[in-house]
């Protein structure tokens, strides 16, 4: 019985696993296609081949399924790939280009469902934790990419490592990258190429090497 118990135990362990990722999967293509108001918890688990109660059992209510999408996300776009990118950068120029190559797969590949759900919650009181757990992870994000550059000798002088980061928040926020590419019909080449361009510009020493 012990080693039934220890064979199957690891089992049904990845068996949730699998069961949450295609639960958030789901949701994830339904509320960038409907909205969230206008998605079911029903049609979530039917999307995910589930029954209502398991998709309770496995993450939550709808509140708590737009809470996991924000990690849930950030495993999609591989983010700690591309953290370490950011990481690994021996200089600044390096590093402004991992931060936009970052920004561009961020907002590439989630960015619709980043703006449905950023606009759902000033109608929505239970999605107003998951819009500023994904802006807290933004700036603290930014606020880490300051100090990078800090380290690396590589901000422009007079330049705080708190005014480097709130320049970095801003110029990489999704409303930047999505006038850019919704209004404005840049391709999401140009858009990266823009950010390398202008975060250079705005924080590193003139003449760095690019």
């Amino acid at each position: 019985m012990t080693e039934s118990r220890t064979y199957e135990s690891p089992r049904r362990k990845k068996q949730a696993e699998e069961t949450r990722q295609a639960i958030l999967a789901a949701a994830r293509k339904l509320f960038a296609e409907r909205g969230y108001a206008a998605t079911p918890l029903a049609d979530i688990a039917a999307e995910a081949g589930v029954s209502v109660p398991t998709l309770y059992a496995s993450v939550g209510p709808k509140s708590a399924i737009a809470l996991a999408l924000v990690d849930f996300i950030n495993e999609q776009v591989d983010m700690r790939s591309l953290d370490m990118a950011q990481d690994a950068a021996t200089n600044g120029p390096d590093l402004i280009r991992a931060i936009a190559h970052l920004v561009r797969m961020l907002n590439e590949h989630a960015g619709d469902l980043i703006r449905v759900m950023t606009s759902a919650a000033l109608v929505e009181p239970d999605l107003v934790p998951v819009a500023a757990a994904g802006r807290r992870y933004h700036r603290e994000g930014q606020r880490v990419n300051a100090m990078r550059l800090a380290r690396l000798g590589a901000l422009r002088k007079g330049l705080s490592e708190e005014h480097a980061a709130a320049i970095l928040a801003t110029q990489t926020a999704y409303e930047v990258f999505t006038l850019m590419v919704m209004e404005e019909g840049w391709t999401y080449d140009a858009v990266e190429d823009w950010l390398v361009e202008t975060l250079s510009s705005l924080l590193l020493e003139p003449g760095a090497a690019r």
